[in-house]
């Protein structure tokens, strides 16, 4: 097993540093709209979750409350979050994406897609989908741990 490991790690660092170098040269809307991960993380999570809570939101980043509320604050100052207050709570404040937001979000997500046909590019056809399987349980997996 030491040894798959050492292998796993070699490939998964050359990897990383190919998607870096790509990020740098082909990415335009990753360094145009200069997100940090949190960014995309919180847009990410909201395109799937609009007028969410704060709280629900911290969770799913594992942050605390503060630290989920400065993201929502810089994305709010930049006009890709809105908070409302809605009409059944009117305590609680839910989070959307505004449209610029959505339009934003869009535009990583496109390339984040081109990345992965990238390295699905770089396999033979018939080994594709058992990376594609290989790769969701292990996401599965790793997420599930606490």
């Amino acid at each position: 097993m030491e040894e798959e490991i050492e292998s796993l790690h070699k490939a998964v660092t050359a990897l990383m540093k190919a998607l870096k170098i790509a990020e740098k040269n082909v990415q335009v809307a990753h360094r145009e709209l200069n997100f940090v991960a949190a960014d995309i993380a919180t847009l990410r999570y909201l395109s799937d979750h609009q007028d969410c809570m704060l709280s629900d939101l911290a969770n799913h980043l594992g942050v605390v409350p503060t630290t989920a509320s400065s993201v929502v604050d810089r994305l709010v100052v930049r006009g890709f979050v809105s908070r409302e207050r809605p009409e059944t709570n009117r305590r609680s404040i839910a989070l959307s994406m505004t449209p610029d937001g959505q339009h934003a979000f869009a535009l990583i997500n496109a390339e984040e897609k081109q990345t992965m046909k990238m390295m699905l590019d770089a396999l033979p056809a018939e080994d594709r989908a058992q990376f594609v399987k290989s790769m969701t349980h292990i996401a599965d997996r790793v997420s599930r741990r606490d």
